[in-house]
């Protein structure tokens, strides 16, 4: 179907990335709650962007395959695969605006980011970044995926700041780790799903053949 070591490889590439940043963040500024903001908007601005190029990068590859399987050996099939545009209907379930980064800033407070992963962990019966993302796969929610991750750093952050009295940036640096390596995992976990939900789309598909 597709490569998974490469998409491996290049999340694991934009995590390590996610972290170097961070770890920037934190060594120039003194103000937790400064830097906090800093990590916010830089990590769910990134992961974002990154997401999109991710998922139509995978799309590809498995369409490729699809296209090329027995199931779809004549024009009349291929069509319907193309009519379905499942690409397009996964890729709507996340919203990946970018516009939409600036705009949640300007309208959203870090608190209110904070309650609103909360209440979404709550439909989602879950409060994995993975799950919430595997959650939307099958629900109707009109939150942009910037939201959602920028939700789950906000949830991070305010935690952090409210547990540990006596901050130092060796200890904000070592929860920034572990906080982006324990979305590493879900991040992997929920390309899982989009590939379940493509193969269960497919079959969906052939049954009307």
């Amino acid at each position: 179907m597709y490569n998974k070591k490469d998409l491996i490889r290049k999340i694991d590439e934009m995590f390590e990335d996610l972290k170097r940043q961070s770890y920037e963040i934190i060594s120039i500024h003194s103000d937790f709650s400064a830097a906090s903001r800093m990590i916010i908007d830089m990590v769910s601005s990134e992961i974002t962007m990154r997401s999109k190029t991710l998922i139509t990068d995978m799309y590809a590859k498995m369409s490729e395959s699809t296209l090329s399987s027995t199931m779809f050996n004549n024009a009349e099939k291929k069509s319907k695969f193309y009519e379905a545009n499942i690409r397009r209907e996964i890729l709507s379930k996340y919203q990946f605006d970018v516009k939409s980064v600036n705009a949640f800033k300007n309208g959203i407070q870090y608190e209110e980011l904070h309650r609103l992963y909360s209440s979404l962990a709550v439909s989602a019966g879950t409060a994995a970044v993975g799950g919430i993302l595997k959650y939307l796969l099958a629900a109707t929610v009109n939150i942009p995926m910037v939201v959602i991750i920028a939700g789950a750093a906000a949830a991070f952050c305010v935690s952090y700041l409210k547990v540990i009295p006596n901050q130092n940036k060796v200890k904000f640096r070592e929860a920034v780790y572990s906080f982006l390596s324990e979305l590493r995992e879900e991040f992997i976990m929920w390309f899982d799903e989009i590939e379940k939900y493509y193969n269960d789309r497919i079959k969906d598909l052939v049954n009307t053949f």
